[in-house]
């Protein structure tokens, strides 16, 4: 299910949260809630990196590194997709896979972060697939038409 009105206000305050713009509390009050199922993976896979306590941007000190603002960018470019999101529901989709613990492992996550592994290329995550992040690539939102 695409909420198309919900991501364009979602990539918009995460594309100004990931470039610093504006500060957590902004992005947690500004982005919007609908049952997209890319919209929650999103907004908390973006959780990671603030801190709840403290009003902060991210920079200077809480600056992510180039990569994971690379990373970061392909979040905003799928939110301003058509792409459905086709990955099974996980806490914090976006930064898989994770290392787990005997704890871990008691409690069947290593199965179930298989599970949502299987389910795509997660180099291209929230993309399912390299096809499905190139055809977006070459039908860009942003800018198009800019000569």
């Amino acid at each position: 299910m695409i909420d198309a009105e919900a991501r364009k206000i979602a990539a918009e305050v995460t594309r100004r949260f990931v470039a610093g713009q504006i500060s957590n509390f902004k992005f947690e009050n500004q982005f919007p809630s609908s049952k997209d199922p890319v919209m929650y993976a999103i907004e908390d896979t973006l959780w990671c990196f603030y801190d709840d306590f403290e009003e902060h941007c991210i920079k200077g000190k809480w600056a992510v590194p180039d990569a994971t603002q690379s990373i970061m960018r392909r979040w905003v470019m799928f939110l301003y997709s058509d792409e459905e999101y086709l990955w099974p529901t996980i806490r914090f989709p976006g930064i898989r896979p994770i290392q787990f613990g005997l704890l871990g492992k008691i409690f069947n996550r290593h199965k179930r972060q298989h599970e949502f592994l299987s389910a795509g290329d997660i180099e291209f995550w929230p993309f399912v697939s390299k096809e499905s992040f190139l055809k977006a690539k070459e039908n860009p939102v942003l800018l198009a038409g800019i000569q």
